[in-house]
């Protein structure tokens, strides 16, 4: 059995008072007839239990002593005895501690460990001084610096974009399980939502949380609501991709990232996510195993029919209808079919068999003969894995297709010659 190595706080000197009182308090005020010299020997027999959780005996001159200091000064004098050096570090003298405090005060946002290793490896301390770090740490405590602050609190004010597509904000949200494969597993909300019409742009499930579910969910919305200005996220793996940055470059987005732990930043998102717990998934049934697409298809119909045409309190109207009156006085940019694809491509990379061919989620495509060996850049249109481009040089050469076994075994078939005429050989 493992025990927990964390030691419990130290009680503090007034429960020690009263339990030395609790001990000699009989003798204090003894009844009539009793001696107090039998009080403190029957004392001194018996095991008393401490503050601290352990049990021990006193001797009759510990107990006479506690008496006398009780008559004393009162429950004061049973106070502990603060040691005569209590404060000072005989490992840390005047001028190392001066040192240590100044360099602290501008290093409280690391770890007292890190910062003890700060003062060793960077050559803080005087030369030949080390200090052990349950004695820094205590050194710390007792000036108050031990534990780490945080950076000064950035102000913040409420904003709104002026107009739709100015700024859209993403984040992921954990959902119900979903069955697939004859498994439940967690299914993950990726939601963008428009930072002044509330609308949400693009919502969908999906299994993960990586860099294809931002990028098909991006796409959706691109193609129903235009491109937004900006796209505001955390710094999670699939909004800090390099593919989610190519795609917003090819878009003409900006993308911006919010400093780490800085979720009140993307409050109107976190709060869309919050409308969801309450509003929607509450609406599934609570016995039927819902498919992911059986799921994502209640999610747009209540997105379409309810959300989105529900008045809403932080713009006192409804999403659909703001969203609809700003694109009416602004000009919403918008990308065809083809221009889309190109900027949301996903990518793989293969090398190329000798018999020209390449496998991509178990399924063989055909390439040029030139490319035999070769390493080769793959992309598909995020949502259509299906449609290989073969790219070089960052340019589109041309669309593989799929390997035609029955047509290859045509085109290859031997030839032998049969009454003067070229025939190919058939296969029983």
């Amino acid at each position: 059995m493992i025990k927990d190595a964390i030691s419990k706080p130290r009680p503090p000197a007034r429960d020690w008072a009263l339990f030395r009182y609790g001990v000699i308090s009989e003798a204090v005020t003894p009844l009539e007839g009793q001696k107090i010299s039998d009080i403190l020997t029957r004392k001194a027999v018996q095991v008393h239990q401490l503050p601290d959780g352990t049990a021990r005996r006193y001797n009759i001159a510990t107990l006479r002593a506690w008496l006398g200091k009780y008559r004393h000064d009162g429950l004061d004098g049973l106070l502990p005895k603060q040691r005569s050096d209590k404060g000072r570090f005989r490992s840390i003298d005047e001028d190392t501690a001066e040192i240590i405090y100044r360099h602290r005060v501008q290093n409280r946002r690391t770890s007292v460990k890190l910062f003890w290793e700060i003062l060793h490896e960077d050559g803080v301390l005087p030369a030949g001084t080390q200090i052990k770090l349950a004695t820094l740490h205590r050194f710390l405590k007792h000036r108050g610096l031990a534990r780490k602050t945080p950076g000064p609190a950035k102000a913040r004010a409420k904003f709104e974009m002026p107009w739709a597509n100015d700024l859209w904000i993403a984040d992921y949200m954990h959902g119900p399980r979903v069955l697939v494969s004859g498994k439940m597993r967690r299914a993950i909300l990726c939601a963008v939502i428009d930072d002044h019409s509330r609308v949400i742009t693009g919502g969908r499930f999906s299994l993960s949380e990586g860099m294809i579910d931002i990028l098909d969910t991006l796409r959706r919305g691109l193609a129903t609501y235009g491109v937004p200005k900006r796209l505001y996220c955390d710094n999670g793996p699939g909004f800090v991709a390099r593919h989610l940055k190519e795609a917003c470059a090819r878009i003409g987005c900006t993308l911006l990232h919010s400093d780490p732990f800085a979720s009140p930043s993307r409050g109107k998102i976190e709060r869309f996510n919050r409308t969801v717990r309450q509003r929607f998934l509450p609406r599934l049934p609570e016995h039927e195993k819902l498919s992911l697409a059986d799921l994502n298809d209640r999610f747009a119909l209540w997105l379409n029919e309810d959300y989105h045409l529900r008045y809403h309190g932080g713009i006192n109207m409804k999403p659909l209808d703001r969203f609809l009156s700003s694109s009416a006085d602004t000009q919403i940019k918008r990308l065809s079919d083809g221009e889309i694809d190109h900027a949301f491509m996903g990518r793989i990379v293969r090398v190329v068999r000798n018999d020209a061919t390449v496998s991509v989620n178990n399924r063989f495509y055909e390439l040029p003969p030139e490319y035999i060996g070769a390493r080769c850049d793959l992309r598909f249109p995020i949502g259509k894995p299906d449609q290989l481009f073969l790219y070089r040089d960052d340019k589109p050469v041309t669309r593989i297709k799929e390997v035609d076994l029955a047509d290859n075994a045509r085109f290859h078939a031997t030839r032998v010659r049969v009454g003067g005429i070229n025939m190919k050989e058939e296969r029983s």
